[in-house]
């Protein structure tokens, strides 16, 4: 598994296709003109901004903090799971 400045390191295919082989799709949520689809990977979060229209990924950003998980805790439907 790759560390977060080893993913960052990568060019943007290289960092889809390890997104797709190595990393847990958690959820999507849209954002203006975008949809950013969130990954869990080891130890980090990536987040890759697509643009309706143009069909084109504009931006994959990485984080480990917490805080900004915060727009997605209002998609969570906890009443799901029980």
């Amino acid at each position: 598994m790759l560390t977060i400045r080893e993913f960052n390191l990568l060019s943007k295919g290289k960092q889809i296709a390890y997104l797709w082989d190595h990393c847990n799709y958690i959820m999507s949520r849209v954002e203006g003109q975008y949809c950013v689809h969130l990954y869990g990977c080891m130890d980090f979060y990536t987040e890759v901004w697509y643009k309706y229209g143009i069909n084109k990924i504009q931006k994959i950003g990485t984080f480990r903090s917490c805080n900004y998980l915060e727009p997605y805790l209002e998609k969570i439907n906890l009443w799901d799971y029980w």
